[in-house]
């Protein structure tokens, strides 16, 4: 039979295998968790990415559509002043008459300086 100093050494080595074995799987199933945690995080910023290029890819087509169109509309005019043929007249209403009187501006004070305050910041609590 095996004596006391070999069994309690076999013992030992089964202790720390089993603890290791324990100590390995908790790292795992947290790291694991925080991995996925972090991959759901690095998908939502990647979607996000390519949401922002598409937004970006169709103002720059819109840019460009409107770019395209005030070059035409800029043409047309250019061809209207060259023809003689003035661009319809801008009908200008000239705003009612106020009879209200005018405020009048403040009076300056006397020595000729604005007052001035000091502000204090609020007490801290």
């Amino acid at each position: 039979m095996l004596d006391m100093d070999t069994q309690q050494s076999l013992m030992l080595v089964a202790a720390f295998l089993i603890g290791a074995g324990i100590a390995w799987g908790a790292a795992s199933w947290w790291f694991g968790r925080r991995l996925k945690g972090a991959a759901a995080g690095l998908e939502r910023v990647e979607k996000a990415r390519q949401f922002a290029a598409q937004q970006a890819a169709q103002a720059r087509k819109q840019i460009e559509t409107l770019q395209h169109e005030m070059g035409e509309l800029r043409q047309k005019l250019s061809t209207r002043r060259g023809a003689g043929v003035a661009p319809p007249p801008v009908e200008v209403r000239p705003a009612p008459p106020s009879f209200e009187p005018e405020p009048e501006p403040p009076a300056p004070p006397p020595d000729g300086f604005a007052d001035t305050q000091v502000l204090m910041p609020p007490p801290r609590r």
